[in-house]
């Protein structure tokens, strides 16, 4: 079989048990609030799953080998590290600061360093679950079939955007309006796609990365943020996302080429 049409029917198979799995696992939190804990674990982890049944499915334990051995991908210059680790604050910070001057004391959470750091790593499992299924698996095969990684990026960002849509339907869930967050993910993925280019398909950056996002809510009072704080962070992350894009798109485009055809072994 042509390893596109090959790559094609896993990614169509990885997302139809992505979004069944996952929004699946939604309803007892649709029904209650207060639903059982293994449900949100099984949302979070059904891309990771799913990836793992459908590399599994198609080479066996290779493929799902071919997508953990990414975990040890770590031997990259510090720029890569610094990126991933405060990028997504600092746009946070920088939109907070154009619009309240970093004066608003509301905002900030005034958490200890030591939660900060334990909740850090906590996210770097939790995101495990997505990132596995995303970047680990989706990514590296979507690229194989549109080779440009902005594009690649943009549709991935737009189904991983999708695929949290339920949150929106469980009262309080979600602080952020829909289309903002919406674009927020996209542009989120555009920044995830390059640091992953730029580490050789590295799972241990792109988790890192998840990790840097979601504790920003650790860090600054998210609730409080109004739709214009919402509409400038999008904005801010598209920008940044398409200035490194640009900047590093030359020396990524061998790269991608070296590790986006799925292994047939270790």
């Amino acid at each position: 079989m042509n390893p596109q049409t090959s790559n094609l029917k896993q990614l169509a198979a990885f997302f139809i048990l992505a979004f069944v799995i996952g929004w699946l696992a939604w309803i007892p939190l649709l029904v209650n609030r207060e639903g059982p804990t293994w449900s949100a674990f099984i949302f979070l982890f059904s891309p990771a799953i799913s990836a793992l049944l459908v590399a599994g499915f198609t080479n066996k334990l290779a493929g799902i080998k071919d997508i953990l051995r990414r975990y040890l991908l770590w031997k990259f210059q510090v720029k890569w590290y610094l990126l991933a680790f405060l990028l997504i604050p600092a746009i946070f910070f920088l939109a907070i600061l154009i619009l309240f001057r970093g004066n608003d004391q509301s905002l900030w959470t005034n958490a200890p360093w030591y939660f900060v750091a334990a909740s850090f790593l906590y996210l770097m499992f939790i995101n495990s679950g997505e990132e596995i299924g995303w970047r680990g698996f989706a990514l590296p095969r979507l690229q194989s079939i549109i080779p440009n990684p902005l594009i690649a990026s943009i549709i991935l960002g737009v189904i991983w955007g999708t695929w949290h849509l339920p949150q929106y339907f469980v009262p309080g869930q979600p602080n952020i309006p829909v289309i903002p967050f919406l674009l927020l993910i996209a542009g989120l993925s555009i920044i995830y796609t390059v640091v992953f280019n730029n580490t050789r398909g590295s799972l241990l950056f792109a988790v890192i990365l998840h990790a840097s996002t979601d504790i920003v809510p650790r860090i600054v009072q998210t609730a409080n943020f109004d739709s214009n704080l919402w509409w400038l962070i999008a904005g801010l992350t598209w920008i940044t996302g398409i200035i490194l894009n640009m900047v590093t798109k030359e020396s990524v485009l061998n790269k991608v080429v070296n590790y986006s055809q799925p292994r047939s072994s270790i």
